[in-house]
């Protein structure tokens, strides 16, 4: 489970910086069409991934338990996101 939540962030972020805005806001330059592409396939990638991960068992609880996570990983990057816009903090040089 866990390792389902961490691919699941990761996903969750990858998505988030395929968007302008986002990717804007953290890393203060454009966002390419290129890198936005890769940013979109990967993360549809590991998110479903992320639910393959835990579907051995019940698809009923593990479909809660996914989307649980979902809900509580899109509060944690929306957060992260918050905190730079606050901090105006530059990741890459």
């Amino acid at each position: 489970m866990l390792i389902s939540f961490i691919i699941q962030l990761i996903a969750l972020w990858l998505l988030s910086m395929a968007m302008s805005k986002h990717f804007r806001l953290v890393f203060k330059k454009p966002l390419e069409d290129n890198k936005a592409m890769i940013f979109k396939i990967l993360g549809w990638l590991l998110l479903i991934m992320s639910f393959f991960i835990i579907s051995n068992k019940s698809i009923a609880m593990v479909s809660v338990y996914w989307f649980s996570y979902l809900a509580l990983n899109i509060f944690i990057i929306a957060a992260c996101n918050a905190w730079f816009s606050l901090n105006k903090i530059k990741l890459s040089g």
